[in-house]
């Protein structure tokens, strides 16, 4: 089973900010023990959401591209890792590692369909 593992921005990271380095030591002893433990597909960071755009169809009917940034920071991702494991148990598990490296944020877990 392969497990989308998605870190939440903060206004830090979205006013370009770069993370505090303490936490990202911490972050990437969790890859590490994931790639050692064979688990780890990829993992990436994501620049703020200026750097990005949005497409949408409001009316259904015809793109409207919107440049960022997005004032929703709650809803903004900052990183991405995905991973392979045994059960929806151990993808939370994976998490809480993560979230234990940066006390306070969000982490959502999303399976990956086959």
């Amino acid at each position: 089973m392969r497990f989308m593992l998605l870190h939440k921005s903060n206004e830090g990271l979205e006013a370009g900010q770069p993370p505090d380095p303490e936490m990202l030591a911490r972050a990437d002893a969790v890859l590490e023990e994931m790639r050692q433990a064979g688990v780890l597909l990829t993992a990436e960071g994501l620049l703020p959401s200026s750097r990005g755009a949005r497409v949408a169809f409001p009316d259904g009917k015809e793109a409207r591209v919107i440049d960022g940034p997005f004032t929703e920071t709650k809803e903004l991702v900052a990183g991405v890792s995905i991973i392979r494991v045994d059960s929806k148990d151990e993808a939370v598990r994976w998490a809480l590692r993560f979230a234990a490296a940066d006390p306070g944020t969000e982490i959502t877990i999303l399976e990956i369909a086959d």
